[in-house]
């Protein structure tokens, strides 16, 4: 292809796929090698090197990425599946990968020489990371804004090559919007500082920039995004392209609690058998009595799946502007039930499922924290999401203008 600097240029060859079966089946050949370096993922604090470089050969990563640009131009059904799968096998990697790929489909909003230098750098693969929690506020330049600040839960930055942290920023005329940066990696310093009890392989760590400079063609505003009319719409013809920002941006943080969940419920599924099985008439009759619980998780997860992917299939495969405020909130309503109804399964089975759990060799406890992990992300917060449904549908605007803390993190 040809960019708008005029130099000809040739996407990195990496696997495309032509559907959702194809991702799914090299999703699963990964998964085993994901699963043995999870000790090294925890101990490490982030995704092992190798399962990054597996997730950029496979070309897993650029589902949502245009064609043009190397991508395999799928949508969001083909990435809830993987990130499932990924996640069922290693947590961390599900978690990571959801919020990559999502961040991929944002770069393709932006103008086409950005877009060709993040995508196209044979040197630095397309990895880019984000933060939407930040301190600092961006001054405006001739030509770009000016930040000094620090953002935080910046999952997989480790690997990273690219940073968008979202803030409030100026217009021209004083006013303010949210908008999305994009600067390189050697614009920011990266803390380490990620020690927690769930998706601890994720290294969210906080980064600190120092007066850096970024040019308006780095710059999305959200309400553009909203539209589907930031520059990227216009270059792409994929309706995905036009597709709303608020759904294809709320829609994978409810995804990678299905993994860890499904997990869970294997384990727990086993478990119950061995002991139905067994030599023991007490454990055998113990056991029996939570097969109600088995039901009802399975079930709860199983609905998470389907909410999940009934929505993409409604808002991410028709352009945004069809869509009303109503349908976007309700788009953070099901995705944060979702993801909260994969935590109360896996609380639920936890309950009973006694003091061999508490052990740290048990994959029941890592995945317990995991999925717990996964639903507390602030845009998966079930009192805010349902707030903001409930003030919507009353014809109440989505947040309380008077109450900042009701304001939404995307």
């Amino acid at each position: 292809m040809v960019g708008r600097r005029g130099v000809t240029q040739a996407p990195p060859r990496r696997p495309l796929y032509s559907g959702v079966g194809d991702a799914v089946a090299r999703a699963q050949e990964l998964a085993p090698r994901l699963r043995e370096r999870l000790p090294e993922a925890e101990a490490g604090r982030r995704l092992p090197d190798e399962t990054v470089r597996e997730l950029l050969e496979s070309g897993l990563l650029l589902l949502l990425v245009p064609r043009s640009m190397g991508g395999s131009e799928l949508n969001y059904d083909a990435v809830l599946e993987v990130t499932a799968i990924l996640g069922e096998a290693c947590a961390s990697t599900g978690w990571v990968y959801a919020l990559w790929t999502a961040h991929l489909w944002m770069i393709a909003q932006l103008p086409e020489h950005i877009q060709e230098a993040v995508f196209l750098d044979p040197q630095a693969p397309p990895l880019v990371s984000s933060c939407v929690n930040t301190v600092g506020k961006p001054i405006r330049v001739e030509g770009g804004y000016r930040w000094t600040g620090k953002g935080f839960f910046s999952s997989g930055v480790d690997h990273a090559h690219w940073l968008t942290p979202a803030m409030e920023a100026p217009n021209d005329d004083g006013t303010t919007d949210r908008r999305w940066f994009l600067m390189p990696r050697s614009d920011f310093e990266i803390v380490d500082d990620w020690y927690t009890m769930g998706l601890k392989g994720t290294g969210s760590k906080t980064v600190v920039v120092n007066d850096v400079f970024i040019p308006d063609e780095r710059v999305l505003l959200v309400k553009d995004m909203t539209a589907g009319i930031a520059p990227g719409a216009r270059i792409h013809s994929g309706v995905l392209y036009q597709a709303g920002y608020e759904f294809v941006f709320s829609l994978p943080v409810g995804m990678p609690a299905l993994g860890p969940a499904r997990a869970f419920l294997k384990v727990f599924q086993e478990r119950i058998k061995t002991r139905i099985e067994g030599d023991s008439p007490v454990l055998a009759r113990e056991a029996m009595m939570s097969l109600q619980r088995l039901a009802q998780a399975s079930a709860e997860i199983d609905a998470a799946h389907a909410l999940l992917l009934q929505n993409v299939r409604r808002y991410c495969f028709a352009p945004a502007g069809q869509f009303t405020d109503l349908d976007r909130t309700k788009c953070r309503r099901d995705t944060a039930y979702s993801a909260q109804l994969c935590r109360r399964a896996v609380n639920d089975l936890f309950e009973a499922g006694g003091g061999s759990s508490l052990f740290e060799s048990s994959d029941v406890q890592r995945l317990w924290r995991d999925t717990n992990a996964a639903a507390a992300h602030h845009g998966l917060s079930w009192d805010v999401r349902a707030t903001e449904f409930g003030r919507v549908l009353m014809g109440l605007p989505a947040a309380d203008p008077t109450n900042a803390s009701q304001g939404s993190a995307s």
